[in-house]
């Protein structure tokens, strides 16, 4: 059994990414927090292809538990992919607590809970791997959206700190760095803000969420001893 877990699935990446891995035979558990719609007309699609399970709102230990406790994990291939992820555009003194929290827990805070609850199957499947979604924002920071820069800081940590304890057991951990990807969390810019990113950027555009669902894919191929890395995709923006 192969099975990938894909946080954040409605939308963007991760809607790329399952399609991408159902493509490949992977059986899904793919969960959103708002979208919903949008999750289950995603998984009524990929059934014809593959097992898909969809979650509305965070994946918990307990379901966990009865997907996976009883599972043929080994031999078998079990693949986290915290893609899950919110933005916040604002001056760092007129954040809300409220939006604070929000960020805060979707970028940070849940995937640490999912990927501690699935640790111990990871363990007992011995060919998983975790691929954490981070951003360029991450790295160097962007004014005006320093709460988003803070968590993806932290993913890059987290990243690093677990690869260092899940490496005796050959279960790799890394994130992909994304620079400017073409989804709804940049619907905001103006054409002229996004030919003037364009501009920045030395590729000369943003890269599509197919193209970074084939990232992640190849990342899942990686030669176990990769790990710990913080591995950039951005048309060689920063």
């Amino acid at each position: 059994m192969k099975l990938a877990i894909i946080t954040g699935a409605s939308r963007g990446i991760g809607r790329a990414v399952a399609e991408r891995f159902s493509e490949d035979g992977w059986e899904l558990i793919l969960n959103c927090r708002r979208h919903f719609g949008l999750l289950r007309e995603l998984s009524e699609r990929l059934e014809k292809r593959t097992s898909c399970t969809i979650v509305e709102g965070e994946i918990t230990e307990e379901l966990l538990s009865e997907r996976l406790g009883q599972a043929a994990l080994s031999p078998g291939e079990l693949l986290l992919i915290n893609n899950a992820g919110l933005s916040l555009l604002s001056l760092t003194q007129d954040v809300g607590e409220e939006e604070y929290r929000e960020v805060l827990d979707t970028n940070l805070s849940a995937p640490f809970r999912l990927t501690r609850a699935l640790i111990p199957y990871l363990l007992r499947a011995r060919q998983g791997r975790i691929l954490n979604v981070s951003s360029v924002w991450g790295i160097s920071g962007a004014s005006m959206e320093t709460v988003y820069s803070l968590t993806k800081g932290g993913i890059n940590a987290f990243t690093k700190a677990l690869s260092k304890e899940l490496a005796p057991n050959h279960i790799p951990v890394n994130a992909a760095v994304f620079g400017a990807v073409d989804t709804d969390m940049n619907a905001w810019l103006s054409k002229e803000e996004r030919e003037e990113l364009c501009r920045e950027i030395p590729y000369g555009r943003m890269a599509d969420t197919k193209e970074a669902a084939e990232f992640l894919r190849l990342l899942s191929l990686a030669p176990p001893y990769m790990t710990g890395q913080l591995i950039a995709f951005d048309g060689g923006w920063i």
